[in-house]
């Protein structure tokens, strides 16, 4: 309770108390990209009756940030959100993010009343913020090539992408209506909006005659915003009609841990034309155990709601763009709910990922797989599925390692490689080997290595376990670490290690060795001795013992962190292929680590 208590009091006075501040109006901001906006109004309101208070943290990329801010009960008056969007807020090289899911998440918990309720005027300052589910100039496959551009991984931007042209589902303006529900007015843009070096003289000009208490009390002009931003697909929307009060409930009953609430969406999606418009809170609820029950259990009582089902999935199952992780989804609920045969539903999917491949093999195309691994762990990777190409190539060891298992062809394939000469592609078949190898196999590499860069024959050893003589922990530091592991507690045979690491640490002279000690530690003193590891042989670190040190780590900004020494480290030095950059970038924990380390990859990697 001690703990919790000061907690809170931190929070307090990061973001200021709110009984103490009562007759203080707040300009809440979250700042993703450029703060061009928030400056504006910096300029128009702050004074001693005005707060203009960031939310989002300057320093560190805490992915509970949102939480952090919702849980010192700061309440504002005014919130702008300010970033490129594409069904999350973020901002060129910047790690943060702002997902929708997250905002109608704390809706739905209402944990968050302060930020999502109280406001009277949302400004949601980026791309397709209130986009209907009328087309643009962009078609589907444009906007998933412009998300693709900015980092996100393919599955999710073909997602975004099908959520913003489809006449599936609710539009983002209703999404976004429906997590402000209470607020009184949205702003935003239906398509593309201006940047903020642009928006933000528009918005000034637009508030320069508004007082503040005239914008708190109520609201800003909305003649002469629409007017000063018109062109630009700027609108704005009252939640209250604009929402449908249907998906709210459902989206709320379907995330809940009530079996009531479950039940009760259940009741509603069963009928006849509802499963079209909400099918994603559908999607969502499938993680969850208890209503995945009672949904198996409400098919089998009733054949009319079994006829609903189906004839939504074969009409979605047909939906032009429909993405392919999507397609995997439903045939995979399908047999789920028992309306496919598990046989059925293994042909459908491959002869989706067939058809995938057969469009060619890249490394968009690679990722995209590696994102659904989730449903391709029963799946067997077969040699005729591929496009035999000689830039297709490079990609089946990364792309074998994303699926449940493949067959004889595509070992032999990798067999091959691993005695390339091309040191990024023998990596990474070494990686997509493990457990496949046998002792003859052992042997063969062995003496092949010898002629290998260090760094190669040390990534072999993480990879598949196999270390030559002179990569061995000498006999007098395993002794060492025997005796340390006779201490009485965690922490006294950890604080040994430490000892046997000093004492013998000329003869601890690579990465591999220093992992080999690391791996005998107990407790979370062990990232000091990873980041050692790491920074002590930064000419001689590899993928293998990057992604060691990092998922060792418990601590997920930490663990990005060695993530991203490694990827500064490893390009720099140009022992980073894209193949193996987009696996290290997928290997991040926090999302906006993901997109940025994603275009790292994309753009700054050459092969």
């Amino acid at each position: 309770m001690k703990l919790k208590a000061l907690f809170c009091l931190g929070l307090l006075v990061m973001f200021g108390s709110p009984s103490v501040e009562a007759a203080t109006k707040r300009i809440c901001t979250m700042t993703l990209n450029s703060a061009d906006e928030k400056e504006a109004l910096r300029q128009l309101y702050a004074s001693e009756d005005v707060v203009i208070t960031e939310l989002v943290p300057a320093e560190g990329k805490n992915p509970r940030w949102l939480q952090n801010a919702c849980e010192s009960g700061i309440q504002c008056d005014v919130l702008l959100i300010s970033g490129h969007f594409g069904g999350v807020f973020f901002g060129e090289g910047n790690s943060t993010t702002l997902d929708l899911k997250e905002i109608e998440r704390l809706s739905c918990e209402n944990s968050c009343p302060g930020i999502l309720s109280k406001p009277k005027d949302v400004f949601l300052m980026g791309c397709n913020t209130l986009s209907s589910k009328t087309p643009d100039k962009r078609s589907i496959e444009e906007y998933v090539e412009v998300l693709i551009k900015n980092g996100f991984p393919r599955d999710l931007a073909e997602r975004v992408a099908f959520s913003r042209y489809s006449e599936y589902g609710m539009s983002i303006s209703q999404i976004f209506s429906s997590a402000f529900n209470n607020v009184e007015r949205l702003h935003g843009f239906t398509s593309t909006g201006p940047l903020g070096k642009v928006a933000a003289p528009l918005l000034k000009k637009a508030l320069r005659d508004t007082s503040a208490q005239t914008l708190f009390s109520k609201g800003p002009d909305t003649k002469k915003l629409n007017q000063l931003f018109a062109g630009s697909s700027y609108r704005i929307v009252s939640p209250k009609t604009e929402s449908d009060p249907n998906y709210k409930a459902l989206t709320c009953n379907a995330y809940s841990d009530s079996i009531n609430e479950n039940r009760e969406a259940i009741h509603f999606l069963s009928k006849k034309l509802h499963l079209k418009k909400y099918y994603e809170p559908l999607l969502e609820a499938t993680q969850n155990p208890l209503f995945m029950s009672l949904l198996q259990d409400t098919l089998r009582a009733s054949p009319e709601a079994t006829r609903n089902f189906e004839n939504f999935f074969l009409e979605i199952g047909a939906a032009r763009s429909l993405p392919l992780k999507m397609k995997m989804q439903f045939l995979d609920l399908q047999a789920q709910l028992g309306l496919l045969p598990a046989t059925v539903k293994a042909e459908q999917q491959e002869r989706l990922i067939r058809q995938r491949l057969g469009d060619g093999l890249n490394f968009i195309v690679t990722d995209q797989f590696c994102a659904m691994k989730d449903l391709l762990k029963s799946t067997e990777l077969k040699a005729g599925w591929l496009p035999y190409t000689s830039n297709a190539w490079q990609f089946i060891p990364r792309l074998s390692q994303c699926f449940g298992s493949y067959d004889m062809g595509i070992e032999g394939l990798l067999k091959e490689m691993m005695y390339s000469n091309e040191s990024p592609i023998r990596r990474e078949a070494l990686r997509a080997l493990k457990g496949r190898l046998y002792s003859h196999d052992f042997s063969q590499l062995l003496k092949a290595s010898a002629q290998w860069p260090q760094r190669d024959r040390l990534d072999m050893s993480y990879s598949i376990g196999l270390k030559a003589p002179t990569e061995m922990l000498p006999p007098i530091v395993e002794t060492c670490l025997a005796k340390a592991a006779t201490g009485d507690n965690a922490e006294s045979r950890d604080g040994y290690r430490w000892y046997c690491l000093n004492q013998f640490e000329q003869l601890i002279d690579n990465p591999l060795k220093c992992h080999l000690v690391a791996r005998s530690f107990e407790t979370q003193s062990v990232t000091g001795l990873d980041w050692n590891c790491l920074t002590r042989f930064n000419h001689e670190i590899h993928l293998g013992s990057c992604l060691e040190a990092a998922d060792r780590n418990a601590d997920i900004e930490s663990s990005d962190n060695v993530r991203w020494y490694c990827w500064s480290k490893l390009s720099e030095q140009k022992q980073l292929s894209r193949s193996e950059c987009l696996a290290l970038a997928s290997s991040m924990k926090i999302q906006g680590n993901r997109f940025k380390a994603n275009w790292n990859c994309m753009n700054r990697i050459a092969n």
